[in-house]
């Protein structure tokens, strides 16, 4: 028996690795690499993935949780964590522990840490989060000199870095500039103060390739590591997609024209079509948003999807392909591209891989040397 008979993931860690090696590339041997492998790793496998990274040029690996940080050193892993999330107090006893690395933005977090570390005999390791332009997370540039001084003279914390994050880098080069002149000033304030900074972050997958100068000691790239990219980056090769999504043909008829199609009588076929059923739907993370106007890949030729997206199946038009019960269909991957699929929802490229749900099984494609 085939060891998928519904619906799959393939995780290439070869072009994971690839993807890695050309942004070491663009970036230099000066700049620390951070992979942002929250959201289960854009929902590749944050264990699988986070390890094989770390083993092939990954520096550090960036969480949006304290759990997954938790899961991560469970697994093994001891490269720098870094939280990117804001975390709560009752939370910092087990941030400590793990030895994750926590964005703050104000004293309530920092003095629970603080005592955590002195409970622990340690040092927690903290960065400052200064907002310049999103207002969800982090200090104002106005504040953010002095909580340094403060975070600074705490008992049993670490001021190792700070950070910001932009808001549209892909899209808005004014806005981009904007935020890094802000953080700037702020980090030559800080500097005047007689404080200094380990790790200084703030370029994310665009910033990383499109600004320079924003590379400071650490980027956090995501999207781009994982081979997706929605914003056109120039990169020195292309990124490869690491995540190919597959399902298996459960069934096939044929339907005469005139017959409606799937819930809701949303589509009715305009010719005598052969249609095969798979075996994934929205309670996989298949898109309901992609009824009636998605497409997926059977014997290498595109086959729309017919009627509505239901939980369990979608139902797909083969008339035109020798396709039989069993054969694979490819729903996004390297021929049906994550951003297509996202500009035909309206949305982006992380909400179509992160939503893909766990029942789906992630087979991974180790490299062969």
């Amino acid at each position: 028996m085939k060891p998928y008979p519904r619906t799959w993931m393939e995780v290439d860690l070869a072009a994971l690795r690839h993807n890695v090696a050309v942004i070491r590339q663009t970036i230099g041997a000066d700049h620390k690499l951070g992979l942002v492998a929250k959201a289960d790793a854009y929902g590749h496998g944050l264990v699988p993935v986070g390890r094989f990274a770390i083993q092939n040029g990954v520096d550090w690996l960036c969480v949006a949780t304290v759990q997954e940080g938790i899961a991560l050193r469970d697994a093994g892993i001891e490269a720098p964590l870094l939280v990117l999330s804001p975390i709560l107090p009752i939370e910092a006893e087990q941030a400590v522990f793990y030895r994750l690395r926590v964005q703050v933005e104000d004293m309530l977090v920092v003095d629970a840490l603080s005592e955590a570390a002195l409970r622990q005999d340690t040092k927690a390791h903290v960065h400052l989060k200064v907002d310049t332009g999103i207002s969800r997370f982090g200090a104002t540039p106005v504040e953010a000199s002095d909580l340094a001084i403060a975070i600074s003279r705490t008992e049993g914390i670490d001021l190792e870095g700070i950070s910001t994050h932009f808001a549209d880098s892909a899209n808005d080069p004014e806005r981009t500039a904007g935020q890094m002149r802000k953080f700037q000033a702020v980090l030559d304030v800080c500097r005047s103060q007689g404080i200094h900074f380990r790790v200084i972050h703030e370029a994310n997958s665009a910033g990383t390739i499109r600004f320079p100068a924003a590379r400071q000691q650490l980027v956090r790239v995501g999207i781009a590591a994982y081979g997706i990219n929605p914003y056109g980056l120039e990169v020195a090769q292309p990124l490869v997609p690491v995540m190919t999504w597959k399902a298996r043909i459960m069934g096939i008829r044929t339907r005469p024209a005139g017959t409606w199609v799937s819930y809701g009588s949303t589509r009715q076929l305009d010719r005598n079509t052969r249609i095969a059923t798979l075996g994934v739907g929205y309670g996989d993370g298949y898109p309901r948003g992609l009824s009636n106007t998605g497409a997926v890949l059977v014997g290498g030729a595109r086959c729309a999807v017919l009627g509505l997206v239901c939980m369990d199946q979608i139902l797909v038009d083969v008339t035109d392909v020798a396709a039989e019960v069993g054969d694979d269909a490819e729903l996004l991957g390297k021929s049906i591209l994550v951003p297509e699929l996202a500009a035909q929802l309206e949305t982006n490229s992380h909400e179509v891989i992160t939503r893909i749900m766990s029942r789906v099984p992630r087979r991974y494609i180790h490299p062969a040397g």
